[in-house]
This record gives C-alpha cells, structure tokens and sequence, in this order.
C-alpha cells in the first residue's frame, strides 16, 4: 500500500488522503495481528527478553493510536466515501430536473443502478489491468466494488446527513473499503510481477488470490449485514446496552454470588 500511495504522490496525485488512512490502519493492524499471532505459536517463549518478540509487541502498540487513532481514522475514511456518493447524487438530482436533456445520462444511470441491484455485472471490469492469470481475482474485484457502491447510495439516501451518527454502520463499510484497497493493491502487484516473469511471482499470484477471496467475502458479508434489519436491530441492542454500562459505571447485571 505505501509504495502503491507513493507512486501515485510522485505522479502527481494530490487526493490521497484516504489511502494514506486506509495504509495507516490496515499496517498497523497487520504487524499487531503477527506480532500476537507470533507470541501465540511460541508459547511462553514468547515473553522471554531474548526472543525479542515483547518489545516488538510493546512499541507497536501505540501506532494503533499514533498519527491518528483507527476508530477515528475509520470514520474519516467512511465519511469521505460518503461525501463523494453524496456529490454524485446531488449531480443525478440535478440533471433530473431536466429529464428530457439529460435523458441519455438518466438512462445509463437507471440502467446501472437497476443491473446493480439484481447483481449483475454494470460494466466495470479490470480487464487489461490486471494479468490474465488472476482474471478471476479481478471479478471478485469488480463484484465487491459494485455492490458496495450500491449499499453506500442505499445507507447515504436511507439516512442522510445523519449517516454521522451511524458509527456501527460507519465501521462496516470502513472495514469494507480497506479490504477492496487492499485487493487493488495486491493485484497491482501480482499482475506486474507476473508480466516480468519475476522469480516469485507465481507466489504473489497465490497471495494475490488468496487475499482476494477471502477479503471478497468479508466485504459481502459486511453488505449483507449493512441491508439486514437483523443487523440494524442489533446496532440498535448495541448502543443501548453501551448507554446502560456507562451510565452504571460498570456490568449492569448483579454479581451472581450478589457481591
């Protein structure tokens, strides 16, 4: 991701702010997740000074909040995502004021919208971007973007400016956008690795599909539990019950033994 960020800031890009949050949580959680995972597989050796993982684990534990914590990041990331939803449906709103000379544009976007929601393809393939071999990675690519651009329309018309205040449905699609960054980026790298007949890249093509699926799933289980009323009941159960514990200073429920 860095080095993906970094090539578009040498070429100029000067919107990358998102990205560079996406890259900030998505490392930063990484080298938490290995680093436990790592004391997880050495046991109690892992606590030893001489194996040297504790302190790696110590002194990453502050880039989780360092630079901006990832909460709060999460929520710059999702908000940003919405601000541009919102700027393309005020531009749909406002051709729609006139149907008959924006009828070709009003079309297309019926259109889209419409293939969207049933879950056919819009169109968007990465085709010629990616390399032949992870051509299925690509789909999976293109089907996670869709249909998470059509839940953050749905969220955005659903609950207006007050998609602020959603910070249980703001963390999913979050979450969401970082896992298709994420696949962005691995199929950049694999696909240029494979083109240069690198000595690893059958390896990267692994990862690459790998990654790809997996984080394909997440994000479509994150757009289920987004349209589920399932889910916005327990969002619902989960602010109340956050509101009971602090306003008991602690566990609402009595002490089994009544202490």
């Amino acid at each position: 991701m860095a080095y993906m960020i970094s090539g578009n800031m040498d070429n100029g890009a000067t919107e990358f702010q998102i990205e560079a949050a996406i890259s900030k949580i998505f490392a930063s959680e990484a080298a938490w997740n290995v680093t436990d995972e790592c004391i997880q597989v050495m046991g109690g050796m892992g606590y030893m000074k001489d194996a040297g993982v504790e302190r790696v684990m110590r002194d990453l534990r502050i880039f989780r909040i360092f630079e901006g914590t990832n909460d709060i990041l999460r929520l710059f990331v999702a908000l940003n995502g919405f601000q541009n939803a919102g700027n393309q449906l005020k531009s749909l709103q406002k051709a729609m004021k006139n149907p008959i000379g924006n009828a070709a544009l009003l079309a297309g976007e019926i259109t889209k919208r419409t293939k969207r929601k049933a879950g056919f393809s819009t169109g968007l393939t990465l085709q010629g971007s990616v390399h032949p071999e992870l051509a299925h990675s690509g789909e999976l690519a293109v089907k996670a973007i869709e249909q998470f651009g059509a839940v953050v329309e749905e969220l955005l018309i659903k609950h207006g400016k007050k998609i602020i205040d959603e910070q249980f449905v703001l963390k999913r699609v979050a979450d969401s956008a970082i896992d298709l960054y994420a696949m962005v980026v691995v199929l950049s790298r694999a696909s240029r690795s494979l083109s240069q007949g690198g000595p690893t890249a059958q390896h990267e093509k692994m990862l690459c599909e790998t990654w790809c699926v997996e984080a394909h799933d997440r994000v479509m289980t994150d757009i289920k539990s987004l349209r589920s009323s399932e889910s916005r009941q327990l969002f619902k159960n989960m602010k109340a019950i956050s509101a009971a514990v602090v306003e008991t200073g602690g566990v609402v429920a009595p002490h089994p033994l009544g202490f």
